[in-house]
């Protein structure tokens, strides 16, 4: 096989690559549009407001850092202890 050839199948194949990465990013778009609007459905199907949903995340933050917290309060107790 000549380098000229290589050269032509590499090139080919780099626009193929580029093809597939397009199309592999629009994939990943459509699939974060759906999952987007499966929630949008589940939202709207229990009737949660903007401010209640905004509240919820809120309530799970605080409750995310509480746990964190009360972790790492075992996780040095524990530690002192040994």
């Amino acid at each position: 096989m000549s380098i000229e050839k290589m050269k032509a199948d590499l090139s080919k194949l780099n626009d193929k690559i580029g093809q597939l990465q397009r199309k592999a990013k629009d994939m990943e778009e459509r699939i974060l549009q759906a999952e987007n609007m499966e929630y949008l459905k589940i939202i709207r199907k229990n009737g949660i407001s903007a401010e209640e949903l905004q509240l919820m995340i809120d309530i799970s933050n605080e409750e995310q850092k509480q746990i964190l917290a009360t972790r790492e309060k075992e996780q040095t107790g524990n530690e002192e202890d040994t």
